[in-house]
Protein backbone atom coordinates (compact mmCIF):
# COMPACT_ATOMS: atom_id res chain seq x y z
CA UNK A 1 0.00 0.00 0.00
CA UNK A 2 1.24 3.33 -0.75
CA UNK A 3 0.09 7.25 -0.96
CA UNK A 4 2.35 9.37 -2.78
CA UNK A 5 2.31 13.60 -3.90
CA UNK A 6 3.88 14.84 -7.20
CA UNK A 7 4.77 18.42 -8.02
CA UNK A 8 6.09 19.15 -11.53
CA UNK A 9 7.27 22.32 -13.77
CA UNK A 10 5.51 23.54 -16.72
CA UNK A 11 7.13 24.11 -19.93
CA UNK A 12 8.17 27.41 -19.71
CA UNK A 13 10.26 27.31 -15.97
CA UNK A 14 12.21 24.51 -15.06
CA UNK A 15 10.87 25.16 -11.13
CA UNK A 16 9.78 21.94 -10.15
CA UNK A 17 7.63 22.64 -6.97
CA UNK A 18 5.75 25.42 -9.40
CA UNK A 19 2.48 22.99 -10.04
CA UNK A 20 0.74 20.15 -7.43
CA UNK A 21 -0.45 18.03 -9.89
CA UNK A 22 -0.93 14.71 -8.38
CA UNK A 23 -2.22 12.84 -4.81
CA UNK A 24 -2.62 9.12 -5.23
CA UNK A 25 -3.15 6.59 -2.83
CA UNK A 26 -2.37 2.43 -3.88
CA UNK A 27 -3.40 -0.96 -3.02
CA UNK A 28 -0.84 -3.66 -4.31
CA UNK A 29 -0.63 -7.37 -4.84
CA UNK A 30 2.90 -9.18 -5.25
CA UNK A 31 3.57 -12.55 -6.21
CA UNK A 32 7.36 -13.09 -6.01
CA UNK A 33 9.70 -15.84 -7.72
CA UNK A 34 13.65 -16.36 -6.99
CA UNK A 35 14.30 -13.73 -10.12
CA UNK A 36 11.19 -12.50 -11.24
CA UNK A 37 7.87 -10.84 -9.51
CA UNK A 38 4.37 -10.62 -10.85
CA UNK A 39 2.40 -7.55 -9.21
CA UNK A 40 -1.30 -5.77 -9.94
CA UNK A 41 -2.70 -2.73 -8.25
CA UNK A 42 -5.27 -0.55 -8.34
CA UNK A 43 -5.29 2.92 -6.99
CA UNK A 44 -7.08 6.34 -6.91
CA UNK A 45 -5.72 9.83 -8.29
CA UNK A 46 -6.87 13.09 -7.55
CA UNK A 47 -5.32 15.46 -10.16
CA UNK A 48 -5.66 19.26 -8.70
CA UNK A 49 -3.93 21.60 -11.13
CA UNK A 50 -4.14 19.10 -14.59
CA UNK A 51 -5.56 22.29 -17.24
CA UNK A 52 -4.49 21.07 -20.30
CA UNK A 53 -6.62 17.54 -20.36
CA UNK A 54 -9.59 19.25 -18.67
CA UNK A 55 -8.90 17.02 -15.76
CA UNK A 56 -8.40 19.81 -13.03
CA UNK A 57 -9.43 18.86 -9.70
CA UNK A 58 -10.98 15.74 -11.04
CA UNK A 59 -10.48 11.69 -10.55
CA UNK A 60 -8.60 9.17 -11.90
CA UNK A 61 -9.05 5.63 -11.41
CA UNK A 62 -5.88 3.90 -12.21
CA UNK A 63 -5.31 -0.23 -12.23
CA UNK A 64 -2.17 -2.53 -13.51
CA UNK A 65 -0.15 -5.54 -13.97
CA UNK A 66 3.27 -5.52 -14.30
CA UNK A 67 6.69 -7.96 -14.15
CA UNK A 68 9.55 -7.34 -12.86
CA UNK A 69 12.87 -9.15 -13.48
CA UNK A 70 15.96 -9.16 -11.31
CA UNK A 71 19.38 -9.08 -13.02
CA UNK A 72 20.82 -8.69 -9.39
CA UNK A 73 19.58 -8.46 -6.05
CA UNK A 74 22.65 -7.68 -3.66
CA UNK A 75 24.67 -5.53 -2.71
CA UNK A 76 22.99 -3.80 -6.10
CA UNK A 77 19.64 -4.48 -6.90
CA UNK A 78 19.36 -4.15 -10.96
CA UNK A 79 15.81 -4.88 -12.79
CA UNK A 80 13.42 -4.76 -15.44
CA UNK A 81 9.90 -3.80 -15.41
CA UNK A 82 6.88 -3.98 -18.20
CA UNK A 83 3.76 -2.50 -16.90
CA UNK A 84 0.50 -2.51 -18.77
CA UNK A 85 -2.22 0.57 -17.14
CA UNK A 86 -5.45 0.94 -17.32
CA UNK A 87 -6.62 4.52 -16.49
CA UNK A 88 -10.06 5.99 -15.82
CA UNK A 89 -10.10 9.70 -16.63
CA UNK A 90 -13.05 11.68 -15.51
CA UNK A 91 -13.66 14.29 -17.72
CA UNK A 92 -15.53 17.98 -17.12
CA UNK A 93 -18.06 17.37 -20.00
CA UNK A 94 -18.91 13.56 -19.61
CA UNK A 95 -18.23 10.48 -17.68
CA UNK A 96 -15.06 8.74 -17.48
CA UNK A 97 -12.53 7.91 -20.63
CA UNK A 98 -10.62 4.71 -20.54
CA UNK A 99 -7.08 4.79 -22.04
CA UNK A 100 -4.45 2.13 -21.52
CA UNK A 101 -0.27 2.80 -21.24
CA UNK A 102 2.57 0.69 -21.67
CA UNK A 103 5.50 1.30 -19.33
CA UNK A 104 8.87 -0.30 -19.54
CA UNK A 105 11.64 0.34 -17.22
CA UNK A 106 15.42 -0.41 -16.14
CA UNK A 107 16.17 0.21 -12.35
CA UNK A 108 18.48 0.88 -10.28
CA UNK A 109 18.80 0.51 -6.66
CA UNK A 110 21.53 0.89 -4.25
CA UNK A 111 22.15 0.98 -0.44
CA UNK A 112 24.52 2.83 1.22
CA UNK A 113 24.58 1.52 4.90
CA UNK A 114 23.44 -2.16 4.46
CA UNK A 115 23.70 -5.19 1.64
CA UNK A 116 19.61 -5.27 1.65
CA UNK A 117 17.03 -2.54 2.36
CA UNK A 118 15.82 -3.08 5.96
CA UNK A 119 15.15 -1.07 8.70
CA UNK A 120 17.74 2.04 9.12
CA UNK A 121 18.98 1.59 5.27
CA UNK A 122 19.43 4.86 3.17
CA UNK A 123 19.19 3.93 -0.55
CA UNK A 124 20.02 5.58 -3.11
CA UNK A 125 17.69 4.51 -6.76
CA UNK A 126 17.85 5.69 -10.61
CA UNK A 127 16.12 4.09 -13.23
CA UNK A 128 15.55 4.91 -17.21
CA UNK A 129 11.58 4.31 -18.20
CA UNK A 130 9.92 4.79 -21.75
CA UNK A 131 6.12 5.24 -21.93
CA UNK A 132 4.22 4.06 -24.89
CA UNK A 133 0.48 5.30 -24.93
CA UNK A 134 -2.35 3.51 -26.69
CA UNK A 135 -6.57 3.25 -27.19
CA UNK A 136 -8.77 1.12 -25.60
CA UNK A 137 -7.00 -1.91 -27.29
CA UNK A 138 -3.62 -1.94 -26.32
CA UNK A 139 -2.18 -3.36 -30.11
CA UNK A 140 -3.96 -0.47 -31.48
CA UNK A 141 -2.29 2.27 -33.34
CA UNK A 142 0.86 2.68 -30.57
CA UNK A 143 2.66 5.45 -30.03
CA UNK A 144 5.80 6.62 -28.24
CA UNK A 145 4.37 8.95 -25.08
CA UNK A 146 7.73 10.09 -23.10
CA UNK A 147 10.49 9.37 -21.68
CA UNK A 148 11.20 9.66 -17.85
CA UNK A 149 14.75 9.85 -16.50
CA UNK A 150 14.47 9.31 -12.15
CA UNK A 151 16.93 9.92 -9.32
CA UNK A 152 16.20 9.67 -5.66
CA UNK A 153 16.71 8.94 -2.36
CA UNK A 154 14.98 7.29 0.31
CA UNK A 155 14.88 5.58 4.13
CA UNK A 156 13.38 2.54 5.46
CA UNK A 157 11.91 3.85 8.98
CA UNK A 158 11.02 0.12 9.80
CA UNK A 159 11.40 -3.19 7.86
CA UNK A 160 7.74 -2.62 6.20
CA UNK A 161 7.30 1.49 6.06
CA UNK A 162 9.75 3.66 3.59
CA UNK A 163 9.98 6.91 2.77
CA UNK A 164 11.45 7.84 -0.45
CA UNK A 165 11.55 11.27 -2.67
CA UNK A 166 12.15 11.72 -6.67
CA UNK A 167 13.24 14.13 -9.07
CA UNK A 168 12.81 13.18 -12.74
CA UNK A 169 12.63 14.86 -15.70
CA UNK A 170 9.72 14.18 -18.25
CA UNK A 171 10.56 14.10 -22.43
CA UNK A 172 7.75 14.77 -24.69
CA UNK A 173 8.44 14.72 -28.19
CA UNK A 174 6.12 15.81 -30.33
CA UNK A 175 6.03 17.30 -34.39
CA UNK A 176 5.15 20.67 -33.18
CA UNK A 177 6.90 21.26 -30.12
CA UNK A 178 9.68 19.13 -27.54
CA UNK A 179 8.85 19.48 -24.19
CA UNK A 180 10.32 18.77 -20.65
CA UNK A 181 8.79 18.44 -17.32
CA UNK A 182 10.66 18.21 -14.10
CA UNK A 183 8.95 17.27 -11.25
CA UNK A 184 9.40 16.00 -7.62
CA UNK A 185 7.41 12.97 -6.23
CA UNK A 186 7.38 12.22 -2.14
CA UNK A 187 6.19 8.05 -1.69
CA UNK A 188 5.32 6.45 0.95
CA UNK A 189 4.92 2.64 0.72
CA UNK A 190 4.23 0.06 3.42
CA UNK A 191 4.42 -3.57 2.75
CA UNK A 192 2.64 -6.61 4.49
CA UNK A 193 0.25 -4.09 5.99
CA UNK A 194 -2.14 -7.39 6.46
CA UNK A 195 0.31 -9.26 8.42
CA UNK A 196 1.45 -6.52 10.62
CA UNK A 197 -2.09 -5.75 11.19
CA UNK A 198 -2.88 -9.16 12.47
CA UNK A 199 0.53 -9.87 14.51
CA UNK A 200 -0.82 -6.02 16.40
CA UNK A 201 -4.42 -6.94 16.60
CA UNK A 202 -3.31 -10.57 18.66
CA UNK A 203 -0.94 -9.59 20.93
Amino acid sequence: MNIGQVWTSVPIGEDPFHTNTQLYARVWLHYSFAMFKVSLFTGYNHNPEIRTVGQEGLPEIRSAIQGIYYFKKTPVTLSARLRIEDHLDKREQRGFDENFRVRSQLKLIKPLNAQEIAKGTIYLTASEEVFTQTGTDILEHPRFGSNRITIGCGYAITNDFLIEMDYSNDYYPSKIQHLSYNAVQVNLSCYNWLRNLKRNLTK
